[in-house]
């Protein structure tokens, strides 16, 4: 209810109920209470003021109860405004007919003094107790858009651009099937020619599996740049810093949750690149020459799970103009109405002859083939790309 004293609306074209009423309502102790003598002049009342109660006789001339619920339940100010029915004892069916329409309840004339005050209180205390669960949702969803917001904030949205020294060109999406989500992507430079790239999936989803995808975030930073300090020009190693994050994430994490985790550092004058997959679907290579090809690597475990799990590195060399595609399971687990899966297929159909795209435009093209493919099935789980062409001048 919108204030401390509630307002009801007596609506009924005889003028002795609606004054017998009206006088009981009052001796009940409610000081707001307004009277309508027919529906079209209830549903004038009930735009112009706000009402939390109405009492709504069925049958009336011009419009009757029917059709003012229909009028009610249509409009979005006035669906959830309780409604009790005054009836006459064979108008019961009526009533019946009422409530399927969306009354909440039903008075029997005459007027019982008993059951008038416990019917009206309690429908007064339901609105009540909607109302709240309302705007704790709306504060719930306010939170949750700040989140969201907060969330794709940490993830770069400025990519780094082309130039002579540093061939790449680089773009990233990620999309949370909820207000937040466990993925995540990043993108920065290790020293002055070693890119890092990371793109990972937590094993939850909502909010708690968000806050576990930024502590990942920020302890494989922490990780590169601590590296990067103490053993300046040394040669980088993401298996040692997949096992750092590991540890530190198997920390208090009573939750047993887990992030799969693809990790590399691309040397962007050679193309020579170093990586680790902790779990993580295969990447793909969008070779120059045409062709599509996985990052196979030997299985290793998703970090937060084993405390001394051992990671190890490998290496591929790009060549020049290949692309790197890597994405989440959200891609190939994604389903439409008939609960089929995207799939690999898809997926490398979608990417198939697209070698010389803009990274911008090779990942609107994946997320268009899955948009194309789902149609209105809502989506189960976060999806996240990232796609590197390494191109150096000749």
């Amino acid at each position: 209810m919108s204030g401390a004293e509630p307002a009801l609306l007596v609506v009924d074209d005889n003028d002795d109920n609606r004054f017998t009423l009206t006088r009981r309502l009052a001796r009940e102790g409610y000081k707001k209470v307004t009277s309508a003598v027919n529906g079209r002049e209830a549903l004038e009342r009930l735009r112009a003021d706000h009402f939390d109660l109405v009492l709504l006789d069925v049958m009336m001339p011009e419009m009757n109860g029917y059709q003012v619920l229909e009028q009610m339940h249509g409009d979005a100010r006035m669906r959830d405004i309780p409604v009790i029915m005054i009836s006459a004892v064979d108008q019961l069916e009526s009533v019946v007919r009422c409530i399927e329409l969306g009354a909440d309840d039903y008075l029997m004339k005459p007027f019982n003094p008993v059951v008038l005050r416990a019917r009206v209180g309690a429908s007064l205390e339901k609105k009540r107790l909607r109302d709240e669960v309302r705007s704790s949702l709306q504060r719930l969803e306010r939170e949750l858009d700040a989140a969201r917001s907060l969330q794709l904030g940490m993830l770069p949205r400025a990519f780094p651009q082309w130039c002579r020294e540093r061939p790449i060109h680089v773009h990233a999406f990620m999309e949370p099937a909820r207000e937040v989500g466990g993925d995540l992507y990043d993108c920065f430079f290790a020293d002055e020619r070693v890119l890092c790239i990371l793109v990972g999936d937590v094993s939850e989803k909502g909010a708690p599996a968000a806050m576990f995808m930024a502590r990942t975030r920020s302890l494989v930073r922490m990780a590169v740049a601590l590296r990067g300090e103490l053993a300046p020009g040394a040669m980088r190693s993401p298996a040692s810093i997949a096992a750092t994050v590991n540890r530190e994430l198997n920390q208090n994490n009573e939750e047993r949750m887990f992030v799969s985790l693809f990790l590399a550092f691309l040397d962007t004058a050679s193309g020579a690149m170093s990586y680790v997959n902790a779990g993580h679907p295969l990447p793909i290579i969008l070779r120059a020459s045409r062709e599509l090809a996985e990052l196979k690597s030997e299985p290793e475990v998703p970090l937060g799970v084993k405390p001394d799990a051992q990671y190890h590195d490998r290496d591929v060399t790009l060549r020049s103009g290949d692309m790197l595609f890597v994405y989440s399971d959200g891609i190939p687990e994604g389903t439409n109405a008939a609960g089929e899966f995207f799939g690999l297929e898809r997926l490398a159909a979608s990417l198939a002859g697209k070698q010389n795209t803009p990274p911008a435009d090779l990942i609107a093209a994946v997320k268009t083939a899955m948009d194309d493919f789902a149609a209105s099935a809502p989506k189960a789980d976060d999806v996240t790309m990232l796609a590197l062409r390494w191109s150096p001048a000749v």
